[in-house]
This record gives structure tokens, C-alpha cells and sequence, in this order.
């Protein structure tokens, strides 16, 4: 895994984001973003999302509650519908765009759902890991529990962006994604069988945790000399 692709991972997600804030004050775009998100969301989320973009209040207090897997698929599914949509990029919708003009092997979307997608042996009767992109699944109980398990996708995404925005090399992931989901297993607290937020909050709450230092890290490093030119270049095309 290259830096370029660790910082990918980030700007999936960053530019997820920004397409859901600008949706607020554009309608057309906004139309969109919903279409989008309605092959990777349940009815009842989907209608949760576009009620909540009507007001920028209310979209604000939504953005922590997505799933980073549902950033990140409106992000590379967006634009690859509406190419054309470049007005509505961000700053990190821009940086994605120049380093997938850059390095395309390295950012593209398959290559991100190869290293952070999970292993879908029964979904897709495999152990390769990959992005599947699907709705959640509930749970119901016995055979079920095993699509619960493997629609969830958010985790090693979050990770990546985690160990990017503090400064943390590729190499760091294979010491403290098991460390950090350690502590997130620990944290799940679910209100029902289906609470999918309860894995989030627990995410997030272990993310938090290892940005005040609460949990046993290792040595920051910076990034190489060839990854801080890619990421130089991107920001500056």
C-alpha cells in the first residue's frame, strides 16, 4: 500500500462529505446525491438523509452519523456517474481528482476496495477482501448474522483515515488496525440486534480515544519524501 493510496482512503471520505453539505443549498445536486445513495441505503436511512439536507442544522448533526462506507461509495459512485459535476467539487473532491489524474492505479477504487474491503464468504462466496457496496443486512438471528457481519464495511476505511490525518506511514496499519478494533469490540453497546449505529459510535468513540492518546500507539512517523511530493503535487494542480 502506497501513501498516495492511504490518502485516498481519506479524501473518499472528505468528499462524501462535501457533496452532502453543498447538496444543501442545491437542489439539482442535491437530487442527486440521493439517487446515488439509494442503492447503498435503506429506505428508512435514505429518507433520514434527504429530510436532514433540507437544513443545513440538521445536515450538520448528520454528517458524524454516516458510515464511512457511505461516504466514501457516494464519493467514487458520484462522480462516476456525473462526470460532469465538476462545479460541485470540493478542496478534497479537487485533490482526489488530481491524484486520480496523477495515479490512477494507486486511488482508483478498485484498488481501495481490494486493500480496506472485508472478505464476503457468503455474500460472495469468497475470502477476497472487496468493497461490495450493499445495503446493510438485519439481523434476525441464526444465518443472518453472518450478512450482518460482512455488510459492514465502514471499519478498515475509518482506520485509514484515522492513521493518515496523524501522520502515520501505510506500514502502521498492519500494528494498530487490530489494536483499535480491540477497543471498539469492547465499546459496542447495542440498544437492539439491528442498532448499526452502536458499531459507529463505538468506531468512533476508539477514534477519539487515539487521538488524545488514551490508546497505546506507536511511534508517528512523516511521510516519505516521494509521498509528501505526490500529496504536494495534487494540492497545488
Amino acid at each position: 500500500m502506497t501513501p498516495n493510496e492511504l490518502h485516498a482512503a481519506t479524501l473518499y471520505q472528505q468528499s462524501g462529505e462535501e457533496l452532502l453539505t453543498a447538496s444543501v443549498v442545491n437542489a439539482q445536486l442535491r437530487g442527486k446525491v440521493i439517487v446515488t445513495l439509494s442503492d447503498r441505503m435503506a429506505p428508512h436511512r435514505l429518507e433520514w438523509v434527504e429530510q436532514s439536507l433540507l437544513h443545513a442544522e440538521d445536515a450538520a448533526a448528520m454528517l458524524p452519523r454516516m458510515m464511512p462506507a457511505e461516504t466514501s461509495y457516494l464519493a467514487a459512485e458520484f462522480y462516476r456517474r456525473f462526470p460532469e459535476e465538476t462545479a460541485s467539487l470540493g478542496p478534497a473532491g479537487q485533490q482526489l481528482e488530481n491524484l486520480r489524474r496523477l495515479y490512477p492505479a494507486e486511488v482508483s477504487w478498485e484498488r481501495l476496495s481490494r486493500d480496506f474491503g472485508v472478505p464476503h464468504p457468503t455474500l460472495a462466496r469468497t475470502n477476497a477482501r472487496e468493497l461490495l457496496n450493499v445495503k446493510p443486512f438485519p439481523f434476525f438471528g441464526a444465518y443472518s448474522s453472518r450478512l450482518f457481519g460482512e455488510s459492514w464495511e465502514s471499519s478498515n476505511l475509518y482506520w485509514a483515515r484515522l492513521v493518515d490525518e496523524m501522520g502515520y506511514s501505510p506500514v502502521a496499519l498492519n500494528v494498530l488496525v487490530p489494536e483499535l478494533t480491540r477497543h471498539m469490540i469492547a465499546k459496542i453497546f447495542a440498544t437492539d440486534l439491528e442498532d448499526w449505529p452502536a458499531m459507529l459510535r463505538a468506531m468512533q468513540e476508539t477514534g477519539v480515544e487515539f487521538r488524545q492518546g488514551k490508546i497505546a500507539s506507536i511511534p508517528a512517523t512523516t511521510n516519505s519524501s516521494v509521498s509528501e511530493r505526490t500529496v504536494r503535487d495534487a494540492t497545488a494542480q
